[in-house]
């Protein structure tokens, strides 16, 4: 059983080396901290390979005007090599490279991205207004990139975020890119600057699009703070009639879900917890013998004998002597 962020960091992983996921699957014993380390030295080797030919370009960066520069990028250099280039730029004259990001156009801008040096990222985002990027993002999650637009998510500034916030309606497609967020951290920090609307709309978008969206839905609540989840868990549950909480129960265990589902029933209010209940006693048994198979760990079994629990007593025997059975 692979946990969802591992999974996330196998798709950035599998960007890297222009590769499908599915044929790195053996590398996810490794876990999402030793991929992303992984991830990380591939990246770095594979731009410094190039390093010498990308510094002659960059050498030219301050003896090209910015609008000369972005139209001879636009009309003769391909995307790929633009990215590449554009990160020797952005690191060795970021001023100038967020300049010229703003004379490009967002589709060129979104072509180049998967390209770009991760190490220039955090050096750029400060220097980058939401303006310029907003556009070239909302290319990105209309083109369903998910990956290269949490490469930029990690690095942006709470300016950026809130640019982002006002800029970009997409709701599914910023719980997707927050999905691959790596660090938890910088979720917590980055769902923090939201309006607490927004991280409502944005979280109720899992449970209204495909069961992908469901899983990065589940995922993300599973990595926040205690006090954010147990406020967007409930609103995230409150929104789910009898149907939901089935379609939340079957998706969370096909999607091997069950650990990071369970978090974020262990903060919530009881109410949901009897809900989840007499949906799994009214349910099919073998729903309820995947998610104990699944509970791998002692919090979430404990969490799910808690489910079991919040039923009446008369109830209860039956649910909880199944999961006991599958320990």
């Amino acid at each position: 059983m692979t946990d969802l962020l591992t999974r996330g960091q196998l798709e950035m992983l599998a960007q890297t080396l222009n590769a499908d996921p599915a044929d790195l699957a053996g590398l996810t014993r490794l876990g999402a901290q030793n991929l992303r380390e992984l991830r990380e030295r591939i990246s770095d080797r594979l731009f410094d390979a190039h390093a010498a030919t990308f510094a002659r370009v960059s050498k030219l960066a301050p003896l090209v005007p910015n609008a000369l520069a972005a139209k001879v990028v636009l009309e003769a250099v391909p995307a790929e090599v633009g990215g590449r280039a554009g990160g020797a730029i952005g690191l060795d004259h970021p001023d100038r490279a967020a300049g010229l990001l703003a004379k490009l156009t967002p589709e060129y801008m979104a072509d180049a991205a998967p390209f770009l040096d991760p190490r220039a990222i955090p050096v750029l985002a400060p220097r980058v207004p939401a303006e310029v990027l907003v556009p070239a993002s909302n290319e990105l999650l209309r083109r369903r990139d998910y990956v290269t637009s949490a490469r930029f998510v990690e690095h942006a500034t709470d300016e950026l975020v809130r640019g982002f916030e006002r800029g970009i309606a997409d709701d599914e497609g910023l719980l997707r890119t927050a999905a691959l967020t790596p660090s938890a951290d910088r979720l917590n920090d980055v769902v923090r600057v939201l309006p607490p609307e927004r991280r409502v709309a944005i979280i109720l978008a899992a449970s209204a699009s495909s069961d992908e969206t469901l899983i990065a839905g589940i995922s993300v609540l599973s990595r926040l703070e205690p006090e954010l989840r147990r406020e967007l868990g409930d609103r995230f549950l409150d929104d789910l009639d009898a149907t939901g909480l089935d379609r939340l129960l079957a998706v969370a265990t096909r999607g091997e879900a069950v650990v990071e589902l369970l978090t974020v029933l262990s903060a919530v209010d009881q109410r949901h917890l009897r809900s989840i209940a007499d949906r799994l006693r009214q349910g099919d048994a073998g729903v309820v013998g995947a998610l104990s198979e699944q509970a791998t760990t002692p919090e979430a079994r404990r969490t799910l004998h808690a489910v079991g629990e919040s039923l009446e007593p008369g109830e209860r025997s039956d649910l909880l002597d199944l999961v006991d059975r599958t320990k």
